[in-house]
């Protein structure tokens, strides 16, 4: 070959690579490189209770703006505990809001433009939902509040706080559920009892029981627990358990928010695992049983000698005085009060209450009135076993 024609052939072959691709010179097609579409992402965490409806107020948002202009929010009720990924979450409503956005100006500062709405089954517009949002850039960070309904399809609303980002936090919404998930811990309890229906009970230590749906408190008392007995009070009503042996029952009605009323039986296996605490304190030595009639500061004592005595508290100035005396029997589920020189009582249960009516009549005639004792009907076993 041509020596010259060679070089000159070099030479132009290295003038076409300079021009291509080397330093200074503009890329090739084949070495460009699309720019990416600008994409958003916001995030944000509604939260106000732990009680009954936490399950339904408490939610998390996540809203992508893409880049064909479309917006798509979605909500995960992160209180239900429900950590599964988003296609079998049934806390996760995917699409819970949707619209479109640009970006704008507005009042001559940039921003981004978000209009959004729920969506009804039949695939129009809920306008009552329906909202047009402004997202101001700060130091990179988008923010704006969102008005939301607490239940798709409701009047209901409230407004939690968006943040936001050009591109990605979140790679999809499995991992916007993992970041927000929260995990159940029970409250502590000496005993934990669950029932069908989704009731749980939990036993405190310091006498308090607390009642929950599922994962949520729907109501709290305080519980009192004998050898014999076992008793819990919520709203102001009392509910004593049945006792067999050493398995104790109790049934509570839970009435939800009006809609229904739900029975919860609460099996106790063994209900001496519980203290015999949370309630009253244990009487004192040689003492058996003691009642009280709050509305005449009245306390009848039955002691275990079998003898009784009637105290009447008539306050700082007069202080207290025992007012009646004698002894008490028990037979065939009844307890008699025989008074020292009176007529005797005799006890009865009613409504499963074991009631005691005893008349005095003292201070030669300056106490003249009807007392009434009464206390749940399992006490009958403590003087079963007296």
């Amino acid at each position: 070959m041509n020596k010259k024609f060679l070089t000159i052939m070099t030479s132009a072959l290295l003038v076409f690579t300079a021009c291509a691709g080397g330093g200074g010179g503009s890329k090739s097609l084949s070495s460009q490189e699309p720019e990416e579409p600008d994409i958003y992402q916001f995030w944000g965490k509604y939260e106000e209770s732990d009680g009954e409806y936490a399950s339904f107020t408490n939610a998390a948002f996540f809203l992508n703006l893409d880049e064909e202009g479309e917006a798509v929010l979605d909500k995960y009720n992160f209180s239900t505990y429900n950590a599964s990924p988003a296609a079998e979450n049934s806390a996760f409503s995917a699409g819970y809001m949707l619209g479109t956005w640009k970006v704008a100006k507005k009042e001559g500062v940039d921003c981004l433009q978000i209009k959004l709405a729920c969506y009804n089954s039949d695939g129009t517009e809920d306008t009552t939902t329906s909202g047009t949002y402004y997202a101001y850039e700060d130091e990179g960070v988008y923010s704006f509040d969102l008005t939301f309904p607490i239940v798709r399809g409701q009047s209901f609303t409230r407004i939690v706080t968006l943040e936001g980002q050009l591109g990605k936090k979140y790679a999809d919404a499995d991992a916007f559920i993992q970041a927000y998930k929260k995990e159940f811990v029970d409250p502590a309890n000496v005993l934990k009892v669950t029932s069908e229906r989704g009731g749980v009970a939990y036993f405190q230590e310091d006498g308090t029981i607390l009642l929950y749906n599922g994962h949520d408190k729907v109501a709290e008392g305080t519980w009192t627990k004998s050898d014999t007995a076992l008793s819990i009070i919520v709203d102001d009503e009392e509910i004593n358990a049945v006792i067999d042996g050493n398995e104790a029952t109790l049934t509570y009605t839970y009435n939800m928010a009006g809609y229904a009323e739900v029975e919860w039986v609460f099996v106790i296996d063994n209900f001496t695992v519980l203290p015999n605490k949370g309630g009253e304190e244990e009487p004192p030595l040689g003492v058996l049983v003691e009642m009280v009639d709050e509305e005449n500061n009245a306390t009848l004592t039955f002691n275990k000698d079998k003898t009784f005595a009637i105290v009447m508290d008539f306050g700082a100035t007069y202080g207290s005085y025992e007012v009646q005396y004698g002894t008490w029997s028990f037979a065939n589920y009844t307890v008699t009060l025989t008074p020292e020189g009176g007529t005797a009582y005799n006890s009865r249960v009613e409504d499963g209450q074991f009631i005691i009516e005893v008349h005095i009549n003292w201070g030669g005639g300056a106490i003249d009135r009807d007392l009434t004792f009464k206390a749940s009907q399992n006490i009958i076993g403590t003087f079963m076993q007296a």
